[in-house]
């Protein structure tokens, strides 16, 4: 045989593919927009204005570290809170460095098994914290089949699948989702800005 086998590194996506990443995490972010307003279009009217002018006399204060919310809530949003974290660190290291090395996997399954926790633990939260089901579950259910596809694709040796099931899963299921965690009144607003 004289062509060489290509490598995880050499079929990493290129610039082009990056292009097109952009346009889907901006249509994943809009396609969120979507749901959240659907939802929001759905509630009746007067809890509907109530919402809305709440979120008009909203002020975001300087932030400061406040862990006594973290520590008084159930142990599933604990260990929620702190995969995430540590899924969103990893996840950042993992797109940062190269793909294909042995580090690269060693980290990409820490980072899947954080993940897992993250999912597991937004449905075990749905029991422990009163406030039941909510839009940003949708999250768990995009982290799932995510995770699946970015797992199967890598196994079957469809990089690009993989790298985009991923990336999209880190930018959708960790920082948007993340950022809808810090709406005022939730836990991590409290934690980083207070009440």
């Amino acid at each position: 045989m004289s062509g060489s086998t290509p490598t995880i590194r050499s079929a990493w996506p290129d610039r082009t593919y990056w292009r097109g990443f952009w346009g889907r995490f901006v249509g994943g972010f809009a396609l969120t927009l979507v749901i959240l307003a659907g939802w929001l279009a759905t509630l009746p009217a007067a809890q509907r204005d109530r919402m809305l002018a709440y979120w008009a006399g909203i002020t975001v204060p300087a932030p400061s570290w406040h862990p006594a919310p973290l520590f008084a809530a159930p142990l599933s949003v604990q260990v929620h809170v702190a995969s995430a974290v540590l899924a969103l660190v990893v996840g950042a290291v993992i797109l940062l460095l190269p793909k294909g090395t042995g580090f690269h996997r060693a980290l990409g399954w820490s980072w899947v098994a954080s993940m897992i926790v993250v999912a597991v633990t937004s449905i075990v939260m749905i029991a422990d914290v009163s406030g039941g089901i909510n839009p940003l579950h949708v999250f768990t259910a995009i982290t799932v089949l995510s995770l699946w596809g970015g797992l199967t694709g890598i196994r079957r040796g469809d990089v690009r699948r993989h790298a985009g099931s991923m990336a999209g899963l880190y930018g959708g299921g960790l920082i948007i989702a993340g950022a809808f965690a810090f709406i005022p009144g939730r836990l991590m607003w409290q934690i980083v800005f207070g009440n």
